[in-house]
C-alpha cells in the first residue's frame, strides 16, 4: 500500500512542474490527465499480472499436493 501511495505522489509530483507551466487547456490535458490516466492503466495492468502468476502459482502447488 506505501508503495501505491509513494507513486502516486510521484506521478502528481512529475506533472506538477508541466501544470505550472502550461498555458492552454490542451497543455493541462497532456500536463496533468494523461500522465494520471498512465498511471492508472499501468498500475491496473501490474495487478492483472499479479494476479494471473498468482492463480498460476496456486494451481501448480495444487497439483503437486496431490
Amino acid at each position: 500500500m506505501m508503495n501505491d501511495t509513494k507513486n502516486i505522489l510521484l506521478a502528481w509530483a512529475s506533472s506538477f512542474a508541466s501544470f505550472i507551466g502550461s498555458r492552454e487547456a490542451s497543455e493541462i490535458l497532456s500536463a496533468i490527465v494523461l500522465p494520471i490516466i498512465f498511471f492508472a492503466v499501468g498500475k491496473t495492468a501490474d495487478i492483472l499480472l499479479q494476479l494471473y502468476f498468482a492463480r498460476r502459482r496456486d494451481q501448480k502447488n495444487g497439483r503437486n499436493e496431490r
